[in-house]
C-alpha cells in the first residue's frame, strides 16, 4: 500500500513539473536553420560552428536544423521536392524566425514567406542578388550576401608571383561547374577589377571530359588556376553520377600545368594547395546575430542593414605545397591554422 502511495506522489510530482514547464516551453522562440547542403559539406559545418557561436547559449529558443542536401542531388525535381518538403515542415511547425543558408534555400524555400507577417528571414550565403528572391520588395528579410574575397585573392596572387621571382602581366583563369552558386561567382569575376592582374577567360562545364579541356586550355593561357565549386561535375554525358570532390580535385592538380587557387576553404580538404575563401564562420555568426537582435531585440528586419562578406580565410594543404615547391608569406600558414584549414 505504501509502495503504491509512493507510486502515486512521484507521478504526481512528474504531471506538476510538466504542466509548470509546458507555459515556458510554449513561449520559446523557434528559430529554423534552413540549410541548402549537408552535413558532409565543409561549408555547412563551419557555417553551422558560427551560428553555434551565438546560439549554443540561446536556451529561451527551439532550435531546428533542416537540410535540404541539394549539393549531393542537384537535379530540378530533386530540388523541387527537397522544397515542398521543408515548407510543409514549415507551415506546421510555424518558426518565427528562418536563418537560411545559400541560394537553394533562398530559391526552393525562403522566398515563399516573403513579407509573411509571422515569419522573419535572415539568409547568409547568397552569392545572387536581392532581387533573384524578391528580397528586394520583402519586409521581413534580411541577411549577409556572400561575396568572393577577390581583392585578397588579387593581392594574394601578386605577392605569390613576386616571391617567384615572375615578371611582366599575371593571367588567371575562372573554371566551375554549372550550379547556381557558381554562376554568381562568375557574374561578380567579371565584374571585377583585376587591375594589375588580367583575367584571361572563365568556363563553366557540366562533365569530367569538359573540365579536363578546360583545364588544359586554361594552363595554356593563364598563369593560375581559379577554381570556386565543383561539385556537381558528372561522370560522364547523360549519366547522373557526380565525381567526388576530392577524385576531381586530384585529377585537376594532375593536367594543370598551372598552380590551382581556390576560393573556398574546403579546397584544401579535397586535395588543393590554397585557398584565400569568404568565411564561412562570418557568414553563420553574422546571420545568428541577427535573428538574435530580430527576437531578443524585437528590431524589425528591415532595419538591420544587408551585410557583406568582409572576412575571408585561408585553407592550405602542405603536402600540395612542398610538391610544387610554392613558396608562401609565413602568415599564410599561419592563418590557415587558426582557422583549422591546414592539412598535411
Amino acid at each position: 500500500m505504501k509502495r503504491k502511495y509512493f507510486n502515486l506522489l512521484i507521478i504526481c510530482f512528474i504531471f506538476e513539473v510538466i504542466l509548470m514547464l509546458l507555459p515556458f516551453n510554449l513561449s520559446k522562440k523557434r528559430v529554423l536553420i534552413l540549410h541548402s547542403y549537408d552535413t558532409s559539406y565543409g561549408w555547412v559545418r563551419d557555417v553551422n560552428v558560427g551560428i553555434n557561436r551565438v546560439l549554443k547559449n540561446k536556451t529561451h529558443y527551439f532550435v531546428r536544423w533542416h537540410y535540404l542536401d541539394t549539393k549531393r542531388h542537384p537535379w530540378r525535381e530533386f530540388k523541387e521536392n527537397a522544397g515542398k518538403v521543408a515548407r510543409s515542415m514549415i507551415d506546421k511547425w510555424q518558426p518565427d524566425i528562418i536563418i537560411a543558408v545559400d541560394d537553394d534555400a533562398q530559391e526552393y524555400v525562403a522566398k515563399y514567406y516573403n513579407n509573411n507577417p509571422k515569419i522573419d528571414i535572415v539568409f547568409s550565403g547568397v552569392n545572387n542578388e536581392l532581387k533573384d528572391y524578391q528580397f528586394d520588395k520583402a519586409h521581413n528579410v534580411t541577411g549577409i550576401l556572400e561575396r568572393l574575397p577577390l581583392d585578397a585573392l588579387n593581392e594574394g596572387l601578386q605577392a605569390f608571383s613576386h616571391i617567384a621571382g615572375k615578371t611582366g602581366l599575371i593571367k588567371v583563369f575562372f573554371i566551375g561547374d554549372k550550379s547556381e552558386t557558381v554562376m554568381g561567382d562568375e557574374k561578380w569575376i567579371k565584374q571585377y577589377n583585376w587591375n594589375p592582374i588580367k583575367l584571361e577567360g572563365t568556363c563553366l562545364v557540366n562533365t569530367l571530359d569538359e573540365w579536363r579541356d578546360a583545364v588544359d586550355n586554361a594552363s595554356k593561357s593563364a598563369d593560375y588556376i581559379l577554381v570556386s565549386n565543383y561539385r556537381k561535375i558528372l561522370r560522364s554525358k547523360g549519366t547522373s553520377e557526380l565525381v567526388p570532390p576530392k577524385e576531381l580535385i586530384d585529377f585537376t592538380i594532375k593536367h594543370s600545368k598551372v598552380p590551382v587557387i581556390g576560393t573556398n576553404a574546403f579546397f584544401g580538404d579535397d586535395g588543393g594547395m590554397l585557398a584565400i575563401a569568404t568565411s564561412p564562420f562570418e557568414q553563420g555568426t553574422v546571420a545568428a546575430k541577427m535573428a538574435v537582435d530580430i527576437l531578443d531585440n524585437k528590431t524589425h528586419p528591415k532595419d538591420i542593414p544587408i551585410a557583406v562578406t568582409s572576412q575571408f580565410v585561408v585553407s592550405m594543404n602542405d603536402s600540395r605545397i612542398k610538391e610544387y615547391h610554392f613558396n608562401l608569406p609565413k602568415v599564410y600558414e599561419a592563418s590557415a591554422r587558426a582557422s583549422n584549414h591546414f592539412y598535411k
